[in-house]
């Protein structure tokens, strides 16, 4: 219930911002990383029931995108990651319901730590099949990118 209602209050508060600059402001960066282990992949079953997503979170603003992709893979997973490559850039403008979003997808492995849960969520290992039509925001496109190999460019 708590993520729940912090995701609706920043959707208020976003959208009461874009309303006062007349849209003139940018759209909240997010970042993520996918990781394959054994065909399973490491995803967070949400704990405010919008279904399952890939890692990751908001930027904050004396980060890097990489910075917070190993922040948010810790806090919610409990692992500590690396990134390899990129699988794409998102801007959709209605791929987050709750605000303006834009999101770097990367791809990684584990390098050490030990699996817990968060408020965000249950850290859960699934095989992409059994997760397809579960998966909250776009998170299923990233999905589906990286199986395919493919690099989304927005």
């Amino acid at each position: 219930m708590k993520e729940k209602l912090k995701g609706l209050l920043a959707g208020i508060i976003f959208r009461l911002i874009a309303l006062l600059t007349l849209g003139q402001i940018s759209p909240i960066l997010s970042a993520c990383v996918i990781i394959e282990k054994d065909g399973d992949v490491l995803l967070v079953d949400r704990s405010d029931g919008m279904g399952y997503t890939i890692p990751g979170g908001i930027v904050r603003y004396k980060e890097t995108l990489e910075e917070c992709v190993r922040r948010e893979a810790s806090e919610e997973t409990g692992y500590d990651v690396a990134i390899t490559g990129i699988v794409g850039v998102y801007s959709s403008v209605d791929r987050d319901p709750r605000f303006r979003a834009v999101s770097i997808a990367y791809r990684g492995y584990i390098q050490g730590g030990s699996e817990h849960n968060s408020g965000e969520g249950k850290a859960c290992w699934r095989q992409p099949e059994a997760v397809l039509g579960h998966m909250a925001f776009d998170c299923e496109s990233m999905l589906k990118d990286y199986l395919s190999g493919r690099q989304c460019l927005s």
